[in-house]
């Protein structure tokens, strides 16, 4: 292997690792914005060894369509990222989810640096990575589920955050370690000590998970862990395995039917929050529906969640609680980018799909084990994808895997020695690039440190407090990028100081720059409410009827607004449509004790 190749195959394994595992406690996002830093300056330095890579791979022609549908699946996304109403959310991700069109771009990086870099004779890293990363993540859960967590997390959740921010994703990702961890235990050739560790590693994580109180994270390891023992007993006896792959069809489908709500498996299986998802299904395919071939904008769910949400849903669990993803990604890239994108990732998850089946056929003995491992880790990524979002933490595994199986799909080419030319420009190049994009998250890590800053700012009571907390508000926005919530931020602050002037210039700014930030335009009706100029408040809230057609907490205030503006003739047709589509609320008793029937 050349020196450059081995030097991206550390940045791909070692990057993906420091993705999964870093968060940073002096920031306001902790995890997701420290995780899309490193994945952007850590892809940009990957982008520059792959430019020089293009010509020798394209000749290979697994790898001239990995390269093709790559390249295929980020200029899709890039014609919807400039086709959305919004650049910078599109661009950098919503805030605390960060899956933008950058994110996407530099996943794209790592699965074809892995598929251009490994093969079976050189994959054994990304097992060492594995083992390591997985005890890591299950000793910090373990700490969390006892409650010796060394950060004070404020946590409405199951402790068992691990270093991801949710106990669902610390179980999905959990999930794929274990796998992992199972199929080196599994393997013969390998030494002793080492399978004994890894068959450890693979109780403690099954312990661990099962402490996080997620099923999905225990499902998908059940799925990932048969599959290897499918291939194993296939090797010695194929009428077991053929059983034994029966019986994993028949009872993932009436597990998958459980979780439904549906068959003889429901109370094993089924949660609510299934239904919730469902929820977000609905309104993620409404809103393909609507924006067919570019979708609203790459990571833009949650500005147009409001609006393409139905009744049901609203009434389920109240009108103010909502969703910035779809929480499944063909969904939600569907939603998001449109029928091209959709189409571009199908065929790119297929071709995938396609590569790993085909290596586990023509390979034999140790090698198909092998592959058979890295290709269920893979599918547990997939499944839990259709239940979930595409976080970072997990997301960076899907794709270095999806990348990895595409290359131990290809018979190993004998290499020509790399020239001078490439010598000297590939890490000049991959430099600059991580250079430029280290500069750029700097610009990004002074935002959110003074915006955590300003939560440990107590309220001012008096002018001088006031004067020194209306200079800490505005420093997050004192950089190159201001990001939308800071700028509320800002805008609630100076609100909250008695400078309402300012605060509704900046509340306006946000609404024309971005006609669907529902909070925005929320906290502008309150504001003029409070100051009780009942007309601007009443054009305001029936403008958010746009974006939140089912929102009866909005509608009654809009009845009251009209009530306190003397306007009974409007104000009373509200106050009955909110009895007729949400009777059972608190808010239709409001409306029938302040309006009447």
């Amino acid at each position: 292997m050349r020196i450059g190749a081995r030097q991206a195959e550390k940045w791909i394994i070692w990057g993906g690792c420091l993705i999964t595992l870093f968060f940073w406690t002096a920031f306001n996002d902790p995890f997701n914005a420290p995780k899309s830093w490193i994945l952007s300056v850590v892809g940009f330095w990957l982008f520059g060894w792959i430019i020089f890579q293009f010509k020798n791979q394209w000749e290979i022609k697994p790898l001239k369509w990995a390269t093709l549908l790559s390249g295929i699946y980020i200029i899709t996304l890039g014609i919807s990222f400039i086709a959305s109403g919004n650049k910078y959310i599109s661009f950098f991700g919503e805030y605390q989810r960060r899956t933008g069109f950058l994110t996407y771009f530099c996943l794209i990086i790592f699965f074809l640096s892995s598929s251009y870099i490994f093969r079976l004779d050189n994959v054994r890293i990304l097992e060492t990575a594995l083992i390591i990363i997985g005890f890591i993540s299950a000793f910090y859960g373990l700490l969390q589920h006892y409650h010796h967590d060394f950060v004070p997390w404020s946590n409405p959740y199951n402790p068992v955050l691990s270093t991801l921010g949710n106990p669902d994703f610390a179980a999905a990702v959990m999930s794929m370690f274990l796998v992992a961890n199972f199929g080196v235990a599994l393997q013969s050739n390998r030494p002793t000590w080492l399978r004994s560790i890894t068959a450890l590693n693979s109780l403690f994580l099954l312990v661990v998970i099962q402490f996080s109180q997620v099923r999905q994270g225990l499902l998908t390891s059940v799925l990932g862990v048969s599959l290897i023992l499918i291939i194993w007993l296939y090797q010695r006896k194929k009428y077991i395995s053929y059983a034994a792959a029966g019986f994993l069809v028949v009872a993932g489908s009436l597990s998958l039917a459980g979780m439904l709500n549906k068959g003889p498996l429901i109370k094993y299986f089924y949660k609510t929050s299934v239904s919730y998802r469902g929820d977000y299904w609905r309104a993620g395919w409404n809103m393909f529906l609507h924006h067919p071939l570019f979708g609203v904008g790459p990571d833009r769910f949650g500005a147009y969640f409001r609006q393409y949400r139905d009744l049901k849903e609203v009434t389920r669990r109240g009108p103010n609680v909502v969703s910035n993803a779809a929480h499944n990604i063909p969904i939600h890239l569907a939603a998001t980018g449109g029928i091209f994108v959709l189409l571009a990732f199908l065929s790119f998850t297929a071709f995938i799909l396609w590569r790993g089946l085909l290596t586990i056929k023509n390979s034999r003995g140790d090698q198909q084990i092998l592959a058979s491992i890295i290709f269920a880790i893979w599918i547990v990524y997939e499944a839990q994808s259709l239940i979930s979002i595409d976080n970072i933490g997990i997301a960076i595994w899907g794709y270095i895997l999806g990348g990895i199986i595409v290359g131990i799909s290809v018979k190993t080419p004998k290499e020509s020695n790399r020239q001078p030319r490439e010598r000297i420009l590939q890490p000049l190049i991959s430099g600059l690039l991580s250079l430029i994009f280290l500069i750029i998250s700097i610009f990004f890590m002074g935002a959110e440190s003074s915006a955590h800053i300003l939560n440990t700012i107590p309220i001012p009571r008096t002018q001088s407090d006031l004067n020194a907390y209306e200079i800490a508000a505005q420093r997050p926005l004192n950089y190159v990028f201001k990001e939308p919530t800071f700028v509320l931020i800002h805008a609630q602050d100076l609100a909250q100081g008695g400078n309402f002037q300012d605060a509704i210039q900046v509340l306006q700014n946000m609404k024309e720059a971005d006609p669907h930030n529902f909070e925005a335009q929320n906290f502008l009706a309150k504001i003029y409410e409070y100051q009780k100029n009942w007309a601007k408040a009443i054009a305001v809230r029936s403008g958010i009827i746009k974006l939140d057609p089912h929102n009866y907490a909005n509608l009654l205030q809009l009845a009251e607004d009209y009530k306190a503006a003397g306007d009974l003739i409007n104000a009373k047709p509200i106050a009955t449509l909110i009895t007729l589509i949400a009777p059972n609320t608190e808010e239709a008793k409001q409306a029938l004790t302040d309006f009447g029937k």
